[in-house]
């Protein structure tokens, strides 16, 4: 491989996908994104059409492509939200849009696989059961929409749908997999009775191959929409956990990151062990077999900050931007002058696992303004991150080093709100949009002589570190217990 060969990372997130070219590095040489739309057609309803994501990617691709020479691309890793569903027909069109993660019409399907096979599921998957799963999301489906699922030839999820359009090829990884809760964590495989609660064949769903393997390279077709070189390698990558905890360096035991984008994630890589659920955390396949990813999730992190900036910007009339709510920050003090924020606009994660949990201020009086509102909401999430940080202790998770990722990261006030929330340092990461970093670091691995650790070492730095402010310690840990006495106990 040449000195000077680059890898592209896709990551297709809840509201954008993000490319980014990286050298051995860890340096960007070029990046783009493009949004697209989330459907609501009823309150617990989230989807999304898969010809949007396409068009997103010929538009990011194309913008990169600008910028450097096709020819030093050596390989591309995808990255995507995971459990996000696509049905495929015989004649290779899709169905019907993609039910998203962020969708939860399926509580009914939920209670009856708590009350009937709790523990098959248990064994296999290790997880909590939860209508963000695919699982549930299938047996929706069946009842509300059979003949659309009667001719449903392939089941893909979001990256692997992307995979398939640009090489053709069928594939998907353990960590994607590990999510749906139709995988036996253990095998690394699809559980045939778990898929046949989905009313599904296992051959339906795509083969379960390695993050880092080479599964198929740009066809013409996808070279001509895409403005990609027709030939390069594309590897499965991960979902978006496994991603951005390669893309922080969550790889190693004790290394711990927290991304803040629309939804917050909480990764850590541990041994693997035998079945069983951790109270309040996802167990899911890392990208290694050799070790799993324990999993935190705040469905609304930075959700709840795009949220608040939305209300401002309404009860103001004019436009308002993540700035204008840091200078409203600012203006307020550490514990939110008493008020408090609980982050629960999706429900709740780690370490409640309650999707019918709700947001809402707190203990407001009269003199409560503005900049104690945004303050609290700031600092909601990051006591819902202490929250998931203290359920991974109890674990048994080791905290030697706990890095910050994506867009939120960018926002100096609002890491050291969390560093002041944890009493603990907090580290950035360079590369703030860690998923795609992950998966063109993946990418990497499957091309570069080096093995999967030595690639992440090379490519991950720290930007910038935040240690809790000693001046603010008293007003935090008043909030943190304000906090906790309103969210009320885990599960």
């Amino acid at each position: 491989m040449a000195a000077d060969t680059l890898t592209l990372g896709l990551d297709f997130g809840t509201s954008a996908v993000k490319a980014i070219v990286m050298n051995a590095d860890g340096t960007v040489c070029s990046a783009a994104s493009a949004a697209y739309e989330t459907k609501r057609p009823a309150a617990d309803h989230a989807e999304q059409d898969p010809e949007a994501w396409w068009q997103a990617l010929r538009a990011v691709c194309r913008a990169v492509m600008a910028d450097i020479d096709g020819a030093t691309i050596g390989a591309i890793g995808l990255s995507g939200q995971l459990n996000g569903i696509v049905l495929i027909g015989a004649d290779g069109k899709v169905l019907r849009p993609s039910l998203i993660w962020l969708d939860q019409r399926c509580t009914e399907q939920v209670r009856a696989l708590e009350d009937e096979h709790s523990a098959r599921l248990a064994a296999a998957t290790s997880s909590p059961i939860s209508p963000i799963a695919v699982l549930p999301k299938l047996q929706w489906l069946a009842v509300h929409e059979p003949k659309t699922m009667q001719r449903v030839a392939r089941v893909l999820q979001v990256k692997d749908y992307i995979l398939w359009q640009l090489t053709g090829t069928i594939a998907t990884d353990a960590n994607e997999a590990s999510a749906t809760l139709l995988m036996d964590l253990g095998r690394r495989a699809w559980a045939p009775d778990l898929v046949a609660l989905a009313g599904l064949k296992p051959t339906q769903l795509s083969p379960i191959r390695p993050s880092a393997a080479i599964a198929g390279r740009i066809h013409r077709v996808a070279a001509r929409e895409t403005g990609l070189p027709q030939g390069i390698p594309v590897v499965p990558g991960a979902g978006d956990t496994g991603a951005l905890a390669v893309g922080c360096g969550a790889y190693a035991r004790g290394t711990v990151a927290v991304t803040l984008g629309t939804a917050g994630h909480i990764v850590a890589a541990m041994p693997n062990r035998g079945p069983g659920p951790i109270e309040g955390l996802w167990r899911m396949a890392h990208v290694s077999p050799d070790r799993e990813l324990w999993l935190g999730l705040i469905p609304a992190g930075g959700l709840s900050i795009a949220w608040l900036r939305r209300l401002v910007e309404g009860f103001s009339g004019r436009p308002t931007g993540f700035d204008d709510l840091e200078i409203l920050l600012q203006q307020a003090p550490a514990g939110s002058a008493g008020g408090a924020f609980l982050p629960f606009l999706e429900g709740a994660g780690t370490p409640w696992n309650d999707p019918g949990k709700r947001a809402g201020f707190v203990n407001l009086n009269v003199t409560h303004g503005a900049p104690a509102l945004v303050r609290a909401v700031y600092e909601g999430v990051a006591f819902n991150i202490r929250a998931a940080i203290e359920a991974f202790e109890i674990a048994g998770v080791p905290l030697t080093d706990i890095r910050l990722a994506e867009g939120g990261a960018r926002s100096s006030a609002w890491c050291q709100i969390i560093a002041d929330a944890l009493g603990r340092k907090v580290h950035v990461v360079a590369e703030g949009d860690a998923s795609a970093a992950g998966a063109a670091i993946l990418a990497r691995a499957a091309i570069a002589e080096a093995d999967l650790a030595a690639c992440i070492a090379r490519a991950v730095r720290i930007e910038r570190t935040h240690s809790p402010e000693p001046a603010h310690r008293t007003a935090t840990e008043q909030a943190w217990q304000r906090f906790r006495r309103y969210a009320g106990h885990a599960r």
